[in-house]
């Protein structure tokens, strides 16, 4: 358990620093596009004054070079006008950000509660939460190998397997096979790796049926689960 809130918390600070600096990022862009503005509103207005002026005078009609730098001036201004839009748009992602950035925060918070919690639990609660971990993994090894008996013998005119090997086409794994809480375990992954003698459960039915539902089909020496023909596991209390 410690294990696990230590990643949330190490996960969530990650999330925090990048959030962090794609604000500052964001930040900096607008600034830059806030000077822009200014400049392009600087621009437009001595262009405006330019414009005035020439329509109360009697200045000549421009040259060449003089009408080569007021289309210049033109597109930079549309140029820069697409970069604000740009900016105002990447203002409004900063602004999403600063909100995941409180809801990070808040997640931080709660799981530093629950790391404190955690830090509370004495060695003997944490002993007694594995035990029960383990007691209900061997629980659930045992149903799908009953389920596993009873499609093998679904396919074989209703007769259980003579042993655990025969329905490694039921069992997604032969790890399936070993008790959690078994220290003397080889657990394999292939089934060409697996030696029957090493398998923690015990095969009480071979070559049996469903005709007596509350027979003994498989058991856990280790905890004392029992797993009845029907399919049904009982756990020893």
């Amino acid at each position: 358990m410690k294990i696990l809130l230590g990643a949330v918390l190490a996960l969530s600070l990650a999330a925090n620093i990048f959030l962090w600096r794609q604000l500052a990022s964001q930040r900096n862009e607008l600034e830059m596009a806030q000077a822009n503005a200014s400049e392009v509103a600087e621009l437009r207005q001595q262009i405006q004054e330019l414009q005035t002026n020439r329509a109360t005078t009697s200045a000549p009609i421009p040259d060449a070079l003089e009408l080569a730098r007021l289309r210049n001036e033109v597109s930079q201004l549309r140029k820069e006008s697409v970069d604000t839009a740009t900016l105002r748009s990447q203002a409004a992602d900063a602004a999403q950000l600063r909100a995941r950035l409180a809801v990070a925060t808040q997640d931080l918070a709660r799981a530093e509660s629950d790391l404190a919690e955690a830090v509370k639990i004495t060695p003997e609660q944490l002993r007694q939460a594995k035990e029960e971990a383990q007691s209900i993994a061997c629980i659930n090894n045992l149903k799908q190998i009953g389920l596993a008996a009873r499609l093998y013998a679904g396919d074989h005119n209703d007769v259980f397997p003579p042993d655990f090997l025969s329905m490694k086409d039921q069992l997604n794994s032969p790890k399936i096979l070993f008790c959690p809480a078994d220290p003397t375990a080889l657990r394999v992954s292939e089934w060409s790796q697996l030696n029957p003698a090493s398998i923690s459960y015990r095969f009480l039915n071979p070559n049996g049926n469903e005709a007596d539902p509350s027979k003994q089909l498989s058991a856990c020496p280790i905890h004392g689960h029992v797993g009845l023909s029907d399919g049904s596991v009982h756990r020893k209390q």
